[in-house]
């Protein structure tokens, strides 16, 4: 199993390093599948997040504040549909394709109230692709805690993040043969 989990409190760069590590990989011509989620504002003021693709660049929402339906998390509700389509889709991709690595941003309470998108993270964590994965701090979700002492956990803090995103190129080099 080849697993990095990156934790951390809200803020602290996840997103940031894993945009990071896209962009490395990509500028190498190296394939990275998965998906990735960003907040999304109108007039400075958060009103959802989105969920993109990073295989085809597809985006929808994954939760937003005026949503009628889909389970409530905060003041957001998970738009079930956008999850289903574009963040299983992805991941069920990736497991099936041919990716160098495989991005999981994020698992965290919206996308894991998806029975669909659980087993998909489950397959991912089971299959032979490097995946690079972010988790919502002091998280514990039974599909991470399957492989949570195998993995390799990193907490990225302000002071450490660039160390941090060093050795999560170092490691993902070493699984691919880079």
């Amino acid at each position: 199993m080849k697993v990095i989990l990156l934790t951390g409190l809200p803020g602290v760069g996840k997103t940031t390093i894993i945009n990071r590590l896209c962009t490395h990989y990509s500028t190498k011509g190296r394939n990275v599948q998965g998906i990735t989620t960003r907040e999304f504002r109108e007039k400075d003021q958060r009103v959802g997040f989105k969920i993109t693709d990073l295989a085809t660049g597809d985006e929808g929402w994954l939760a937003r504040k005026d949503s009628a339906a889909g389970p409530r998390i905060g003041s957001y509700r998970v738009v079930s549909e956008d999850l289903e389509r574009i963040g299983v889709g992805a991941l069920e991709r990736a497991c099936r394709g041919s990716a160098d690595v495989v991005v999981v941003d994020e698992i965290g309470p919206m996308e894991m109230t998806s029975i669909s998108f659980r087993n998909a993270v489950s397959k991912v964590f089971d299959g032979e692709h490097a995946t690079v994965a972010t988790l919502k701090f002091g998280s514990h979700y039974p599909e991470v805690e399957k492989v949570r002492a195998r993995s390799t956990l990193l907490e990225i803090t302000r002071d450490n993040r660039e160390q941090i995103y060093r050795k999560l190129i170092e490691q993902a080099d070493d699984w691919t043969g880079r």
